[in-house]
């Protein structure tokens, strides 16, 4: 062999017609070209779908983080309240008793 066809080579492997009708025939049946489409718009749905919500989930905790937070504080004021209230009363029934 001489120096220029070891330097030679072809860029794309050559295909038949036969070939080529093949693998044409193979990705219609398997629906591939479409498939990887339609699979690659679905996770980019998917996806967003997934930000959005995340986005919907942290606003729901930090809305029940709140709520929580002002239920422990009414507790607490009505807490305080009925103490103060039941020692009140307590003292009131000690007035009528004697």
């Amino acid at each position: 062999m001489s120096d220029t066809e070891q330097e030679w080579k072809p860029k794309v492997r050559p295909q038949s017609t036969m070939a080529q009708a093949f693998s044409s025939a193979l990705d219609s049946a398997f629906m591939l070209d479409s498939n990887v489409n339609h699979l690659s718009q679905t996770i980019d749905q998917k996806k967003q779908q997934m930000i959005i919500q995340s986005r919907e989930l942290e606003a729901l905790q930090q809305r029940i983080r709140e709520t929580e937070e002002r239920l422990k504080r009414q507790a607490v004021s009505n807490g305080t309240a009925q103490s103060t209230r039941g020692g009140q009363a307590q003292t009131a029934g000690k007035d009528e008793s004697s």
